[in-house]
């Protein structure tokens, strides 16, 4: 089975993680000036991406993807309580003398390591068939051996004869244990000519990963670029000492009492340390069941070299299914631990060349985060963006190359310098410096580009992506500004302009061209032209169309310079095409006069009289606008536009013009007092310097004296369904006593709510004439309906008709008490049986009234109920006089009843009496009583 090398570190599944925080590494600043790379870019050598089961033929490996790994941190909370704190050197020590010369052996499941147990119950856990004990090895590969303390001498040339060319040695367990035998065995296997690495057994629940892998590289755990030196390794597998409490400390079950977010955090912070420490990530040992088990075949951990313990029950080689979460195949199989090697025999999935490879250095890495296409100015560019590390020298920034593949063909390198800071990588990977490149390479052409990105390190490349992204509208638009004049008349001055635009990306369609023009204030006003006139001559001069001039009149609103500046508009970008200067002459100022301001008034009306001229010398013969602002006495100003369009013969000969150039206008006020009149003439062109003022009058208005009158009465009237209040009183102006004026009521109600109504007291009212000596009528009587009992106040304003008075006077108030709500009163004095000519009734007496309205007679409802316990209702009236009653509440009226009911059936009746209020006031009605009596 042949593995591609670049595998080893870059497995064709790439985690989830990565590609979710490539996802964020999108921002950072821009390069430019690329310069040509001097490297060609590596070539993809032949490989194999083999399945788990057997090993396959090779192949060409995916490009691989991009993104980097997630720093610990990202990781989710575990569900359990964390690792205890690192313990003391004390506990260290004493760990060291407990685990015993040896520790604990890589392969905890295996025939070797299970059947030195103390226990039968651990003895039954192999997983390794003992019936093919060293009897065969895989036929692909290069075979490779792992030792511990256990293992302490070895015959390095009989392993080197057997075909062993690779070693690891166990350095270290936790913090408290290095192998004794470490330097012999390590340098035993390099005397030989193996390629040679350390391990280390991870315990983690003991210390933290950070805490072990810093244990791990001060004893021998480390690496060099020698090509001798395999990277080191993480032994991540079942808890040696499960269920076991050692000097106090309990070790927990086989997944070290730890969730699988905490382990997975706890590889995270030890892989980080080891990469920052030596430049590498480690290969992590472990075994798929244990791994799915505890760890939970998480994704994420694909960078990872995947070394897999699994122990077939006879020749064989298919290694067995690996942790598919991260990985789709491995790096080392350990297929037994029973021979033929010592120790435990091992597999590297590849030949010795990609062996020495693995070994020689680590490979860079990185990310091509981002292609796109930008337009800067009229040109356009091609954005890559990512980030490069060479993990051979990691501090240092080295180099990404791209190959930037054109529409046409032609293939062109760029050097792109990895040195722009990006501290999310360095957080992710565990490394210092700057690693970020970012670079506009200009293109020329529209259609589609690959850019494939590499980064370059000290012994390998490795392609980092490669992305395709259709380039349109890199032609820049053009075009020209071929007029722009002024164009005056004596009430508009425009710029008229004049040119052609072509949108190079799409000559076929008309495209836009913008106008930018600067007044002198400095405001800024765009203008969209469409470029769809036909221009022949430009079609002969290009040919690419006739249909792309454009013309546009700009209208100009002040005098001074002007800067016009026209762009081509295009579907990608857009062209400055040209920018005038242009200059715009002032024009003349009209002239006037405002000759006169008076007040004109009626009794109903008052005015502002305003009269005067204006002309324009830019051209005499038309009217022009006046406008008039008249400020009031309480400083409010107000404006009025006018026509200066009637004749005035003397300016004309005066002036020596013709037309019509007089205004007089009326301008109505309301109030008495000081009024400023100002007067303008308004300019014709918009380049006037301004519309001059003519002149400012005052015009002092006289208060008129306010009206007389008097509300003479207000009264209630009331009916059963029905209020009103009646009002009674006169107003007259003296100014014009002829003319009836209004009169408005204001009447609060017992709520305290006010409303308000218009009168005209238009009435006769003889008296008043002849009091003041007036005619015409000026008496008000209006009624005004109520809704509720109580105290009702209504008062009266007269109204001034003219707008000068200085009030409109109130001329009375007064009360009227529209009584009060309730029910009926009154009794059931009676009720008996009587028969008469043979027909037998009940007769019930009483009497009743209502308190609101107490002289009128109002309905009783009899209510009987018979023997059967039927009920029905009959309505009756108080008819009789009852003096008694109106004695004893001094009322007047009727107010007595008599009520018969026929009956023919025998039993037992009850009878019952209700009055029956009559005011609209009134809130309900009343039982008068009940009598029973039997027939």
């Amino acid at each position: 089975m042949k593995r591609n090398p670049s595998q080893s570190r870059r497995p064709a599944v790439k985690s989830l993680w990565v590609m979710l925080l490539a996802a964020s590494l999108m921002a950072s600043p821009g390069i430019t000036d690329a310069a040509l790379a001097v490297e060609p870019a590596p070539s993809p050598t032949a490989s194999a991406a083999p399945e788990a089961s057997a090993p396959t033929t090779p192949t060409t490996p995916a490009p691989p993807s991009s993104g980097v790994p997630a720093p610990a941190s990202q990781e989710p909370a575990a569900a359990t309580e964390p690792p205890a704190p690192a313990p003391s050197p004390e506990a260290q020590q004493s760990m060291a003398e407990a685990v015993g010369i040896g520790g604990a052996e890589m392969g905890q499941r295996s025939a070797r390591v299970v059947r030195s147990a103390p226990s039968e119950s651990v003895r039954k856990l192999s997983s390794e068939a003992l019936s093919s004990e060293g009897t065969w090895m895989p036929t692909f590969g290069v075979q490779g051996l792992d030792v511990s303390g256990h293992q302490p001498t070895v015959d390095w040339r009989q392993q080197w004869n057997m075909g062993a060319r690779f070693a690891y040695v166990k350095a270290t367990e936790g913090n408290y244990y290095t192998n004794p035998s470490y330097s012999s065995q390590y340098q035993g296997a390099r005397n030989v000519g193996m390629v040679r690495g350390a391990y280390h057994f991870a315990i983690p629940n003991w210390s933290s990963g950070a805490d072990q892998a810093r244990y791990f590289v001060q004893n021998g755990g480390g690496w060099s670029s020698d090509g001798y030196t395999m990277p080191p390794v993480l032994d991540f597998e079942f808890n040696p000492y499960e269920g076991r409490t050692i000097n106090g400390f309990y070790f927990g079950n086989t997944c070290y009492n730890m969730s699988a977010a905490q382990l997975q955090s706890w590889i995270r912070d030890f892989g980080n340390t080891m990469r920052s420490l030596t430049g590498r990530l480690p290969v992590i040992y472990t075994n798929t069941s244990w791994w799915n088990q505890c760890v939970g075949n998480p994704a994420g951990f694909g960078d990872y070299p995947l070394w897999m313990a699994a122990y077939p029950s006879s020749a064989t080689n298919n290694a067995g299914p690996v942790p598919t979460g991260s990985w789709s195949t491995y790096s080392i199989w350990q297929y037994s631990s029973t021979g033929p090697l010592a120790g435990d025999s091992n597999v590297w999935n590849g030949d010795y060349a990609s062996l020495r490879t693995f070994a020689g250095a680590a490979a860079p890495d990185g990310s091509f985060d981002d292609l796109s296409v930008q337009r800067v100015g009229s040109t356009s560019q091609l954005n890559v963006r990512g980030w490069a590390v060479d993990f051979a020298n990691s501090s240092a920034s080295t180099q990404a190359h791209v190959y930037v593949t054109g529409p046409d063909g032609v293939r062109t390198g760029y050097a792109l310098p990895a040195n722009i800071s990006r501290p999310d990588v360095n957080a992710a990977l565990g490394v210092t410096g700057q690693h970020g490149f970012q670079q506009g390479i200009q293109i020329q052409k529209s259609g589609t580009y690959k850019v494939c990105a590499y980064a370059i390190g000290a012994f390998s490349n490795t392609e980092i992506g490669c992305k395709s992204i259709d380039a349109k509208g890199t032609e820049p638009p053009i075009g020209s500004i071929d007029d722009a004049k002024e164009v005056r008349s004596a009430d508009k001055v425009t710029l008229s302009l004049r040119g052609w635009a072509i949108d190079g990306a799409n000559p076929a369609t008309a495209t836009e061209a913008h106008a930018y023009l600067t007044a002198p204030d400095g405001t800024r006003t765009g203008y969209v032209m469409p470029a769809n006139l036909s221009r022949p001559d430009v079609d002969q001069a290009l040919g690419m169309g006739a249909n792309h001039g454009y013309q546009r009149d700009i209208p100009v609103t002040a005098p001074g310079t002007y800067k016009l500046c026209v762009y081509a508009i295009g579907q990608y970008g857009n062209t400055e095409i040209g920018c005038r200067q242009l200059n715009f002459a002032p024009a003349a100022a009209p002239i006037g006069s405002f000759d006169d301001a008076s007040l004109i008034k009626t009794s109903t009306t008052a005015a502002l009289s305003v009269r005067g001229w204006a002309l324009d010398r830019g051209d005499s013969t038309r009217s022009i606008p006046v406008h008039v602002y008249v400020t009031s006495p309480d400083g409010t100003t107000k404006s009025y536009p006018f026509s200066a369009s009637q004749a005035r013969a003397d300016v004309n000969s005066a002036l020596g013009v013709t037309g019509s150039h007089g205004f007089a206008a009326a301008i109505p006020i309301t109030a008495p007092g000081q009024y400023k009149v100002c007067t303008y003439a308004i300019a014709l062109s918009p380049l006037a310097p301004g519309n001059p003022l003519l002149s400012c009058r005052s015009v002092d208005v006289g208060a008129v004296a306010p009206p007389t009158g008097s509300l003479d009465s207000l009264t209630v009237n009331k009916t059963t369904t029905s209020a009103s209040l009646s009002l009674a009183g006169w107003a007259v102006d003296k100014a014009d006593a002829s003319r009836s004026i209004d009169v408005h009521i204001y009447v609060t109600a017992p709520d305290g709510t006010t409303k308000g109504y218009a009168f005209n007291a238009s009435r006769p009212r003889a008296d008043v004439n002849t009091a003041f000596g007036v005619t015409g009528d000026h008496g008000f009587a209006p009624s005004i309906p109520i809704t509720s009992p109580g105290v009702y106040t209504a008062c009266a304003y007269a109204i001034a008709p003219s707008p000068l008075a200085s009030s409109n006077p109130l001329i009375g108030c007064r009360t009227a008490d529209a009584g009060k709500s309730g029910v009926p009163v009154g009794v059931l004095d009676s009720v008996a049986i009587k028969t008469a000519a043979g027909v037998t009734s009940l007769e019930a007496t009483g009497w009743t009234y209502d308190p609101d309205m107490p002289t009128l007679s109002n309905p009783v409802h009899a209510y009987v109920t018979g023997p059967d316990g039927k009920t029905t209702g009959y309505v009756f009236s108080t008819t009789v006089d009852r003096p008694d009653a109106n004695k004893a509440f001094g009322i007047t009226g009727t107010h007595g009843y008599s009520v018969n009911v026929k009956i023919t059936v025998r039993g037992t009746y009850t009878l019952c009496t209700y009055g029956i209020g009559v005011s609209p006031f009134t809130t309900g009605n009343t039982g008068l009583g009940c009598r029973t009596l039997t027939y």
